[in-house]
């Protein structure tokens, strides 16, 4: 158990002793020390990152192209104290969880709006955008319920886009592509353009990821074969000095083997197939330099296509959701900021094995940020929530941000989250013709709203402009936690009532845990530092230290998977010659494994405690800072490894090709 802390304080040690015998300046690309960013998914005009009161993570959209990745939720993989649970790499699908949280309990938003799926959280990771079209992504932890309602427990992730982001870039051209081959039949491109001129946005792009795939080591002799296509188009226009309007129209479609990615059954065969379509309306109103209305309007379409065997009728799923959002921000004096506003959605599926469903959901939030001397800083929220699952909730928050000298900042934090079941967890094989396989996953419509209260604290330390030292303390309480459990069929029939399932198999139930206790500790490390002419070095790790204490006898399945020790970053030297880019997670956690017997049907597989994955890249200049080739591995030690059990993740991944970034 000490390997982990052992490692963190040895690369510590060398990162800062680098530091140390370096001269240490900011990069060439930035005017302003670390920290020093603005933050628009909380609600509040030009709120710097370093006065939230929260811990806030900024990737900025130039930084993309460093890390060693093929899709965004790789790359959140390489992110310090944020865990993903793959089931496979180049975006085929990815859990996210923040401060031990379930993968239900983190919200994913673009420009704002809500990207969850009503079906399953295991759709968070389908991002219906290209990083072409990315100015910054934040990742806010802890919760976030009162700016946004449901999910946001764990915390919140915002994808900011250059069309839609309230920001005022000088006119020009930049077109953007890295085009990678690899083993296995590997063909990844990542494409796209912005233009901006005389007040009109355009930005677009693809994102292609496909493969015939590495042999499973799981019975059947298939592959994790894939075909992953995103496509994106947007624009914003300045209609007058004071009214612009901006839109989206994205498409996503994915296929791929989906063997053992939900259940342990040594019969399954699934192959999954989901699409989604996303349009998204924005007008903004610019009353005055203090004074700002934003309305925003999304309708999505998304479709799951499951096939457990193909002998057997498939799971087919079409699931629609409408979402409008109004707010008006004022900055009143310099010393007090505030934003009002509501949101309403409507939520609803058509399912073969879930049945139709559906909910609707909506708030009425306020926001304000006081700022009652120079070195303190208070950020409150509160919301008024209403949602047919669990009825009306209030929601506060308040945040602190205290400068204690130039160098240090205190913050802390407390709020309370709510997140309501959703139709996975309420009505999986509910209606599924025949009797349910074993080791399958079966909801129940019974299923009571998770609320949760959380507190925090934590220090911001910066020795010099381009060092950032961070260590936060969290502590979480929440009722009725949402997880699968493994009971016996007699247990599931009984509290169920389902008539499809077999009294003599076990599966995993969705039942609401008595309580749950979760606490924690996370640091950071992050430099950005000139290291000799031309020579630059950007670089971020963080260590999470997570214990989670579950009341009563219970194991469950997701949350019980999540890392109790977590130490990921990466770290790139850029030169005009080329980059280097480094990242990796090492992971301890519970160890598990199926119960096999005769008659249940499991597949005998484990899920090893702890595991270490690296990424590499190596960019090498032909036309500098134009024409890069380019050298990839995915796992580059051939880890043997899973991030959830019985779906074995990809071995070595090894890939090359062209990057270009051409601007006018």
């Amino acid at each position: 158990m000490k390997q982990p802390v052992l490692t963190t304080a040895f690369f510590c040690s060398i990162f800062s002793t680098c530091l140390a015998q370096t001269t240490v300046a900011p990069a060439a690309d930035s005017t302003r020390r670390l920290g020093e960013v603005t933050v628009y998914g909380l609600r509040l005009a030009d709120q710097p990152a370093d006065q939230a009161g929260r811990y806030v993570t900024v990737v900025p959209g130039t930084a993309l192209s460093r890390y060693p990745v093929a899709s965004l939720d790789d790359l959140l993989r390489l992110l310090p104290n944020l865990e993903v649970q793959s089931r496979g790499n180049f975006g085929t699908q990815a859990d996210i969880t923040l401060r031990g949280s379930t993968f239900n309990q983190v919200l994913i938003l673009l420009d704002g709006m809500r990207l969850n799926d009503p079906l399953t959280g295991h759709f968070a990771g389908y991002f219906p955008i290209t990083p072409a079209e990315i100015e910054q992504i934040e990742v806010v932890r802890g919760p976030g319920a009162a700016l946004y309602g449901p999910d946001a427990v764990g915390g919140f992730i915002n994808i900011v886009t250059k069309t839609f982001a309230a920001t005022h870039r000088p006119d020009g051209t930049e077109l953007a592509g890295t085009f990678l081959a690899g083993e296995y039949g590997l063909k990844s491109t990542n494409a796209g353009f912005f233009g901006q001129d005389k007040g009109l946005r355009l930005a677009g792009g693809v994102l292609n990821n496909t493969a015939s795939g590495q042999l499973l080591d799981l019975p059947g002799g298939n592959r994790n074969d894939f075909r992953l296509n995103t496509y994106s188009l947007s624009g914003a226009y300045q209609l007058t000095p004071k009214l612009s309007a901006a839109a989206r129209a994205s498409f996503d479609r994915r296929e791929f083997n989906a063997q053992n990615y939900y259940t342990t059954n040594a019969g399954d065969r699934a192959r999954e197939t989901t699409g989604r379509a996303w349009y998204q309306g924005q007008l903004r109103y610019e009353w005055s330099p203090r004074a700002r209305t934003e309305l925003q309007v999304v309708a999505t379409t998304s479709t799951d296509l499951y096939v457990y065997l193909p002998t057997l009728p498939a799971s087919d799923h079409t699931m629609r959701y409408f979402n409008a959002q109004g707010q008006h921000q004022i900055e009143l004096s310099e010393k007090l900021q505030i934003s009002l506003g509501g949101q309403a959605d409507h939520r609803t599926i058509e399912s073969n094995d879930r049945g139709n469903r559906d909910v609707w959901h909506a708030g009425a939030f306020a926001v304000a940020a006081y700022a009652p001397t120079a070195a303190l800083r208070l950020n409150g929220a509160l919301r008024l929530d209403h949602d047919a699952a669990y009825g009306t909730e209030l929601l506060p928050q308040l945040n602190a941000s205290l400068v204690l000298s130039e160098q240090l900042t205190a913050r802390a934090a407390a709020g309370r989250a709510i997140r309501a079941a959703n139709f996975t967890e309420q009505y999986n094989s509910a209606i599924r013709p025949g009797i349910v396989p074993g080791g399958f996953n079966v909801g129940y419509a019974g299923l009571a709203a998770e609320r949760t209260a959380n507190y925090e604290a934590g220090l911001d330390y910066r020795p010099s402009p381009a060092l950032l030292l961070r260590g936060t303390y969290f502590y979480r309480r929440g009722n009725n936690l949402i997880d699968y459990v493994s009971v016996s069929g007699r247990q599931a029939i009984a509290t169920t009532g389902l008539g499809n399932l077999d009294p003599a198999r076990s599966y995993r139930l969705a039942q609401n845990l008595f309580e749950v206790a979760t606490q924690g500790l996370e640091t950071e490390l992050t430099a950005r530092a000139a290291l000799a002419p031309g020579l630059r070095l950007d670089g971020a790790v963080g260590y999470t230290l997570v214990g989670v204490n579950v009341a009563g006898d219970i194991t469950s399945q997701y949350l019980s998977n999540v890392a109790r020790q977590l130490l990921s970053g990466n770290l790139s030297l850029t030169h005009r010659r080329g980059t280097l880019s480094l990242g990796g997670t090492y992971k301890v956690r519970a160890d598990q494994q199926t119960t096999v017997t005769a008659t249940n049907g499991q597949l005998d597989t484990q899920l090893t405690p702890s595991n270490a994955v690296f990424n590499a890249r190596l960019d090498l200049a032909v036309v500098p800072e134009r024409v890069w080739l380019v050298g990839q591995a995915q796992n580059l030690f051939d880890a043997r490894y899973a991030d959830l059990l019985g779906a074995p993740m990809p071995r070595r991944w090894l890939m090359a090709g062209v990057r270009v970034a051409l601007r006018r």
